[in-house]
């Protein structure tokens, strides 16, 4: 896709454009469009928005978002997204969820009006409104991934690995939100070398982490790096459904879930 746009005309902070370049790009991603040019993304106040709504839509009211297409343009604009701050933030308070939050949910309700989504009944608001949040759910996922994968990247460099020279760096994600690290730290009598995973898990465990939700592994190679046996068995302690980014050093990972990697897991419950 192209650039985004981004201007603030208001004294309200909002949105970074690299935070709004990700989110517009997954959207399009997601909604299979790729579209040249420009997309202008302006936050303004409620007088400027009365005035848009006056001109265009012949009406008095105060709005919290409009959208505009222009049609695509590999050297221009293609389109526009006007997001009212005040709106934004009034509905933020009325509907308890953070404002950034609210302000991606109109960015997102703007572009889908641009790809050809339309609210004018009430089958086609919901609609429109269901696949709003349904993008702004996945994109959320996609972001945690890209940090967790990030974070095992870094804590990779720290690894000490001097007779495999095989660098590991895990991140591991827990429910509360919390992310610890881990690097493999390996030992001349080999068996008391701890794997990054193992690391990352004690250090959770330490501080009281017990449910998780997500653990990214990369190590030095192109191929995807996975958990190996002895790793899956002490994750599948605290439950199966902790998703796997396996990773490679470019960035790329798959995931599956760890009952998917360790079937018959080895279990005292029953016994």
């Amino acid at each position: 896709m192209g650039r985004v746009e981004v201007t603030n005309m208001t004294k309200t902070r909002v949105l970074s454009r690299a935070l709004l370049q990700n989110l517009v790009a997954f959207v399009l991603g997601s909604e299979h469009q790729d579209l040249a040019g420009t997309l202008a993304i302006t936050f303004i106040d409620e007088e400027h928005m009365r005035d848009v709504k006056r001109r265009f839509f012949q009406e008095d009211t105060v709005g919290d978002v409009v959208s505009f297409f222009y049609g695509e343009d590999p050297d221009g604009v293609w389109g526009e997204i006007l997001v009212c701050v005040p709106r934004a933030l009034e509905q933020s308070r009325e509907q308890g969820v953070p404002f950034a939050e609210e302000l991606m949910f109109l960015v997102v309700h703007g572009l889908l009006h641009l790809l050809g989504y339309d609210d004018d009944t009430e089958e086609r608001r919901r609609l429109m409104m269901e696949r709003a949040e349904e993008l702004l759910a996945a994109y959320r996922k996609a972001e945690v991934r890209k940090r967790l994968v990030e974070q095992a990247l870094r804590a990779r460099e720290f690894a000490y690995a001097p007779y495999s020279r095989f660098r590991v760096g895990a991140a591991l994600l827990s429910r509360d939100g919390r992310i610890f690290t881990g690097c493999n730290v390996e030992n001349a009598s080999f068996g008391v070398t701890m794997c990054a995973e193992r690391v990352a898990l004690g250090r959770a465990v330490a501080e009281g982490a017990r449910e998780f939700v997500a653990i990214a592994v990369v190590s030095d190679s192109e191929s995807f790096c996975f958990p190996c046996g002895l790793c899956r068995q002490a994750l599948a302690e605290f439950g199966l459904d902790i998703e796997v980014l396996a990773g490679a050093r470019d960035g790329r990972f798959v995931v599956q879930r760890l009952r998917e990697l360790l079937p018959s897991t080895f279990s005292l419950q029953g016994v």
